[in-house]
């Protein structure tokens, strides 16, 4: 008997460690990825680094799950400490990826209407051009949180007086979902509005609670447009908080919000919340446009840049980057979060806004998303400004102040079908 309770606990303890071992729940691969990172710094302080690995090549061709060529798919593969290697594939869909370190690589893909893919691992040979072919599987598409019964808060006016004294009516917004409750979500319009009204939408993700921005949404709203402050908390995973948003456009689409044109949404968001909105427009790209306020847009090079010493990044931020692992084994994250790597020619006009002293996410990372939105021909604005800091807040008056609404608006104006007066 006695031997059957330790067989049965040395089993269940290997359940366990497998468990630990592969699990993707958000309160497992974040700490398991931390002590992973905590291992390989005690070793390397202990032994020493490793020795660079030999260098060899991998080439193939991508196809889609009907068997056609995926032509002009970027495909990428990302080194330890966050070097990437990548390239795009021919016109029959092949490529060739060279300088690559001879060890276990995960593939990353992004066709040309935004899918993104894990390709199977491929053993990277020394000095040789290993062949992997690789079939991409049907595209799975999210549908959103299947949110029902909408409600309305009580309708209060409330002033702020920054960027410019403006006055709006705010609403909190309920609903019901299957995935997630959610209850920090905030609906703005004008003071002076009719039955007839039919606004602009702005969706703003805000990085923080929606409340504490509102006077970005009551400015907004003055300016004659209908907005949807969300502030998502805070996670490694984003996909739960992207249906809610998903499920929000769902709304507003289909009439449910009073004075808002279910023809016309903007998205809006910046820092960590830019990941949020690239996420929705990597599942529908039916928007008038986007705002980017100091967006992160490459993660692999902030982690390569952390690796490196030349990037210390605050509030902990650094071990957000631990905990998504090691860019080479496990680089899904890191590429579902870097919107560098998948801009594609059907994506809406875009606004990038970066401050140059931002202290949180350096303004190269919009420079980067610029250039690609660039060379894939979507329209797009770029504005940076010497003297705002993270997110461009500010709590006083200033010309960058004045001058950031003031092309914030003008942007606005020009992507919507009826600009408001």
């Amino acid at each position: 008997m006695l031997a059957v309770s330790l067989a049965s606990l040395l089993g269940l303890a290997m359940m366990l460690f497998v468990f630990v071992a592969v699990s993707d729940h958000p309160q497992i691969f974040p700490l398991r990825n931390t002590l992973l990172y905590q291992f390989a710094q005690w070793r390397t302080a202990q032994f020493g680094a490793p020795a660079p690995p030999e260098r060899g090549a991998v080439q193939g061709c991508i196809r889609t799950y009907m068997g056609n060529p995926a032509a002009a798919a970027l495909i990428l593969i990302a080194e330890r400490d966050g070097t990437t290697h990548s390239t795009t594939s021919d016109a029959v869909g092949c490529y060739q990826l060279d300088n690559l370190p001879a060890r276990r690589a995960v593939p990353m893909i992004a066709t040309t209407t935004g899918a993104i893919y894990a390709a199977p691992a491929v053993q990277v040979q020394a000095n040789t051009h290993t062949t992997h072919d690789i079939a991409l599987p049907v595209e799975e598409l999210r549908s959103g949180a299947n949110g029902i019964n909408l409600r309305f808060g009580a309708p209060i006016t409330l002033t702020h007086p920054l960027p410019q004294p403006s006055s709006a009516v705010e609403q909190q917004l309920w609903f019901d979902a299957a995935a997630k409750p959610y209850s920090d979500i905030f609906f703005y319009t004008p003071i002076t509005v009719t039955a007839a009204s039919r606004l602009p939408v702005l969706l703003i993700v805000y990085p923080g609670p929606a409340a504490a921005w509102r006077g970005v949404s009551i400015a907004l709203a003055a300016a004659g447009y209908t907005v949807i402050g969300v502030g998502p908390e805070y996670a490694l995973d984003l996909a739960d908080d992207i249906d809610i948003l998903q499920t929000l456009v769902q709304f507003v689409r289909a009439g449910w919000l009073p004075y808002a044109d279910p023809r016309q949404i903007v998205l809006m968001g910046g820092s960590y919340s830019s990941l949020h909105v690239f996420g929705l427009l990597q599942r529908d790209t039916g928007f008038q446009g986007a705002v980017l306020l100091g967006p992160p847009t490459d993660l692999f090079e902030l982690r390569r840049q952390f690796e490196a010493g030349d990037f210390f990044p605050p509030f902990g931020l650094d071990r957000a980057l631990i905990a998504l692992g090691f860019p080479d084994t496990q680089p899904q994250r890191f590429f579902t979060y870097s919107p560098r790597f998948h801009v594609h020619p059907h994506l809406p006009p875009i606004l990038l806004l970066h401050s140059r002293t931002d202290e949180v996410v350096p303004f190269a990372q919009s420079e980067l998303l610029a250039a690609e939105l660039a060379r894939q021909n979507v329209p797009h604005q770029a504005v940076f400004f010497d003297d705002l800091s993270h997110y461009l807040r500010a709590d006083q008056p200033s010309p960058d102040l004045d001058l950031m609404y003031r092309i914030l608006l003008d942007f606005l104006a020009e992507v919507v079908h009826s600009p408001p007066p």
